[in-house]
């Protein structure tokens, strides 16, 4: 039995970051909070392979970082855009912003309070 609590031995290595690995932040207006759009956002980050973060702004829109390689971003960014455009979607996001930011050494992709 393995104990979701422990860590294995190759978790406790520092993170580094990936050859090729790109960094973009985004900046996300439209119906995006109280939508779940932040727990999407962490499913299609981790279903791509990225890591970063995503955080609800005061002013109503969502900030996220997002670092892998430039396809996964291009794939993720391209997730949102799909979703936001699909007939009855909550989410309906807009990217009003996107700042290319260094690769930063990082493990997994966490939402923000």
């Amino acid at each position: 039995m393995r104990w979701f609590w422990r860590r294995d031995k190759g978790s406790q290595a520092e993170p580094s970051v990936p050859e090729g690995a790109v960094r973009r932040r985004l900046r996300y207006a439209g119906r995006v909070q109280a939508v779940g759009f932040r727990f999407t956002a962490q499913g299609w980050a981790q279903q791509h392979g990225l890591t970063g973060w995503v955080t609800n702004r005061s002013d109503g829109d969502v900030e996220l970082e997002v670092q892998g390689t430039p396809e996964q971003v291009r794939q993720f960014m391209a997730e949102v855009e799909a979703e936001s455009a699909r007939p009855g979607a909550f989410i309906r996001a807009r990217l009003v912003r996107c700042d290319e930011l260094p690769p930063v050494p990082e493990r997994r992709f966490a939402i923000r309070a």
